[in-house]
């Protein structure tokens, strides 16, 4: 009989009612992640468009085909490993207003959001908050807990096409969290 009293106590004690802390149940969680590849060598990249160009106005079975397309294949090898994988995660809300505040405290003579400097801050600093870690293609990785200086910086070294890739999925990432709102309407959740 002891068993059973000590079944039906342990069942009682999992179905009471007890405390929990909403912010540790919420840190961290639930926001959409993604790595993103970006190419940094736009050199290469630029070199590699132009063979490309030529190689389709010259004879297959010449020897200047021939060796523009060894050039090509190296030049592909030259942009591959130039690749780095960025791992981002969306923000919340909280980090979106963090960061817009800080862009108006930076820029109060703003008075629409699509001045240049405005809106560079703000995207870097949105970067910087979505932005995980940085693994180069040997599979190195940069986890540093990167700033919007770093971001500003990078924005400034780094090919136009990759920074509009990395734009583009820190919009995605941080709409994604409010697509959650959009599906969890009233009629949604469940009422207890």
């Amino acid at each position: 009989m002891s068993e059973d009293n000590n079944v039906v106590d342990m069942v009682e004690a999992a179905q009471k009612k007890g405390k929990f802390s909403l912010a540790d149940a919420i840190k961290d969680r639930a926001f959409p992640e993604t790595t993103v590849d970006v190419y940094i060598d736009a050199a290469a990249a630029y070199e590699f468009a132009e063979l490309d160009k030529l190689a389709k106005t010259l004879d297959v079975e010449s020897k200047e085909y021939t060796d523009t397309v060894d050039k090509m294949d190296e030049l592909a090898k030259q942009i591959t490993n130039s690749k780095l994988t960025f791992h981002m995660k969306g923000v919340g809300q909280g980090t979106v207003e963090k960061v817009t505040e800080a862009a108006n405290k930076l820029y109060p003579d703003a008075e629409e959001k699509n001045e240049p400097d405005w809106v560079k801050y703000y995207l870097c600093a949105l970067i910087a908050e979505n932005v995980v870690k940085v693994t180069d293609v040997d599979g190195n990785e940069d986890d540093s807990n990167f700033t919007v200086e770093d971001v500003i910086e990078l924005r400034g070294i780094m090919p136009i096409d990759s920074w509009e890739v990395l734009i583009d999925t820190m919009q995605k990432l941080t709409l994604a969290t409010s697509y959650f709102d959009t599906v969890t309407d009233a009629g949604f959740l469940q009422k207890s």
